[in-house]
């Protein structure tokens, strides 16, 4: 049982840095793309986007807290930890690119 949960937190991370890396700041943004003389965007307020992927860096974060809680192997530990940075790191820059 312990060895699927490894293998869900880590399939988690992976698809959730996908996502990180995917999705776009703004929904607009694909316009630029279409028509480069475009030079602002309208504005995107509805949040929708920044609570999912704050809900998805959570649910990240909880899962990896998970494995370093019931792991006793410290190298398992401190990749739980770098995991956690690296998804954070990618999460802010996202976040304020």
């Amino acid at each position: 049982m312990l060895v699927l949960a490894k293998i869900f937190t880590h399939l988690l991370f992976a698809c959730g840095m996908l996502v990180f890396m995917i999705m776009p700041g703004n929904k607009y943004e694909w316009m630029q793309e279409m028509d480069s003389s475009i030079a602002s965007l309208p504005a995107d307020n509805s949040g929708n986007r920044a609570i999912f992927m704050l809900l998805l860096l959570a649910a990240i974060i909880a899962t990896q807290l998970g494995i370093i809680s019931s792991s006793s192997n410290k190298r398992e530990k401190r990749t739980s930890l770098a995991l956690i940075a690296a998804a954070t790191s990618v999460y802010l820059w996202h976040l304020f690119q």
